[in-house]
């Protein structure tokens, strides 16, 4: 379940859940997940992780979830791979 919220300068926020609440006791080592669950919350330029959060953190309101996200850790934005478009003047055969 994923929210969203304004803070109070105005920046928009989406906040979900992230991470595995179960782990399954016969699942090879290498599939078994030890990270506790947290929060990530993403705006256009910044994402964060909150780890632990309150179990009730989707009956919040938004200014509560203000308050979370300021304390929440700064993580690394993942930028978009996608290649940028071709220049027009690079298709036109000199001539």
């Amino acid at each position: 379940m994923a929210r969203r919220f304004v803070d109070a300068r105005g920046t928009e926020w989406e906040v979900w859940e992230v991470g595995v609440r179960r782990t399954l006791a016969d699942a090879p080592p290498k599939t078994r997940s030890t990270e506790a669950p947290w929060l990530c919350f993403e705006s256009a330029t910044q994402r964060r992780r909150l780890a632990p959060y309150p179990a009730r953190w989707h009956a919040m309101s938004p200014q509560e979830l203000d308050e979370l996200c300021a304390v929440a850790r700064p993580e690394p934005v993942m930028r978009s791979r996608t290649p940028a478009p071709a220049r027009a003047d690079a298709r036109q055969p000199r001539g």
